[in-house]
């Protein structure tokens, strides 16, 4: 792999890192505002929310929008290098435009595989844990 692919691998996973975590930031202040009088009569203790209750959250909602910021990230990213002229630069440069679409490929590949094995292996043991919390 040459060093454009690691740049675009490295592009689209931070933009769909960044827009997964500040989603999830706002599940969880919608979700904190529902529940907090409910936590609060039950006086359930801040360790056993934070680590029975949202960490067993988390991982539903990340595998859940995963293939929508996969989308969202491939268009941005795209469009943040067509407006830095980036793509007209290597498609000049000699590279083949499905060439170019290579780490896209590749990193949506290993995306679609990290939501596979969250799907199977680590929301059904969470979401037991959370709903014994509840």
């Amino acid at each position: 792999m040459k060093k454009i692919d690691w740049y675009i691998i490295r592009k689209f996973i931070s933009a769909f890192a960044l827009s997964i975590v500040l989603l999830l930031f706002i599940i969880i202040a919608f979700d904190i505002s529902e529940k907090i009088d409910g936590f609060i009569d039950r006086k359930a203790p801040l360790s056993a929310i934070l680590f029975d209750y949202y960490f067993n959250f988390i991982p539903y909602f990340i595998n859940l929008f995963s293939a929508l910021f996969v989308f969202i990230s491939v268009v941005f990213v795209t469009s943040k290098m067509a407006g830095n002229t980036e793509i007209v630069a290597i498609l000049m440069g000699g590279v083949s435009f499905r060439r170019m679409l290579y780490p896209f490929i590749l990193t949506a590949f290993f995306l679609g595989i990290v939501s596979f094995f969250l799907q199977n292996f680590l929301i059904p043991p969470a979401n037991r844990e959370r709903l014994e919390f509840e």
